[in-house]
């Protein structure tokens, strides 16, 4: 956490001293500070889930019982930095029925959805504990021994194995023994 926090620093300060010398006239190589813009499925994706855990439980369950886009599932993945198939694993879905609902745009399950955003609590989770969605993506990628020498990724798809991965990260978050 403490170096995405200087990474932090570190960005604002050079922003910073890009605006005074632009502000004084000094030219600035613009590739140096350019950022790569958010693929296109991974806003989305992250628009749809932030709205959705921002809501409130009863427009979450509705949410749920009408499903998800289909589209989604390429935006987790991207978002998580995974190939999509970990991702249709991660929920239950075969890799040609995922095929199928991205080619027709159709909505996914209630079970498949409840699952997705399952997900993307976590996925959440993890980008408030560490202040980066890069370190975030990585954490969850890594063996983690705390959790069996598994990834914490790999536990996604129950419930149980998602309640373990909060517990954890609300561990790392505030101070508490995982």
């Amino acid at each position: 956490m403490a170096k995405a926090a200087v990474a932090r620093t570190g960005t604002v300060k050079q922003k910073t001293a890009v605006a005074a010398q632009a502000a004084i006239g000094v030219a600035q190589p613009s590739a140096a500070y350019a950022v790569a813009p958010p693929l296109p499925a991974a806003g989305a994706w992250l628009v749809y889930r932030d709205q959705f855990l921002n809501s409130s439980a009863q427009a979450q369950i509705s949410e749920i019982r009408k499903g998800a886009p289909a589209s989604n599932l390429i935006g987790a993945a991207e978002a998580l930095r995974l190939p999509r198939e970990r991702v249709y694993d991660l929920i239950g879905l075969s890799a040609s029925t995922a095929k199928r609902k991205l080619a027709k745009d159709e909505m996914l399950d209630p079970l498949m959805t409840e699952r997705l955003t399952r997900i993307g609590a976590i996925e959440k989770l993890a980008e408030d504990t560490f202040g980066d969605p890069v370190l975030a993506s990585q954490w969850l990628q890594a063996a983690n021994v705390g959790m069996g020498n598994v990834t914490p990724l790999s536990m996604l798809d129950t419930e149980i194995g998602c309640r373990e991965v909060s517990r954890v990260l609300n561990a790392i978050a505030y101070g508490g023994a995982a």
